[in-house]
């Protein structure tokens, strides 16, 4: 038997589809608060444009990846920001998409999954997290 203790925890609408937690942004004193999708097959967190825009970020001044959805192709760029969800916060690397196409928020690996610890009981509607490096 094992054990996990987490810092955070959080109820999500089971009715929904996937899991939706709040997500806020930051850049200097701009900041932008969203939803997004819990991703676990996303290899990166990536946003709505407009949302880059707000924080004043030039886009394509950023690292660019291609990406391969399931109905396409869409390109992204890479920009640092401080990424907060369920009150913890990090220093994340997360994309904002080219285009405005895109229609929700994801929450991937790079940028956040990789740095927290994630438990869900799905039958309670519950999402719990805490920082990785966290020892309690």
């Amino acid at each position: 038997m094992y054990q996990l203790n987490f810092q955070k925890k959080a109820g999500f609408k089971s009715l929904e589809t996937g899991i939706t937690i709040k997500a806020i942004l930051r850049l200097g004193s701009i900041e932008f608060a969203t939803r997004a999708k819990v991703d676990t097959g996303s290899d990166i967190c990536i946003f709505r444009r407009e949302i880059g825009e707000y924080l004043e970020i030039d886009i394509e001044s950023g690292i660019e990846k291609k990406l391969i959805t399931l109905s396409g192709g869409l390109t992204a760029f890479g920009h640092n920001v401080e990424l907060e969800t369920l009150g913890l916060k990090f220093d994340s690397l997360v994309y904002f998409a080219a285009d405005y196409a895109l229609s929700r928020n994801l929450l991937g690996r790079q940028g956040w999954l990789q740095l927290i610890k994630i438990g869900l009981d799905d039958y309670k509607s519950e999402i719990y997290i805490s920082p990785n490096d966290e020892e309690i």
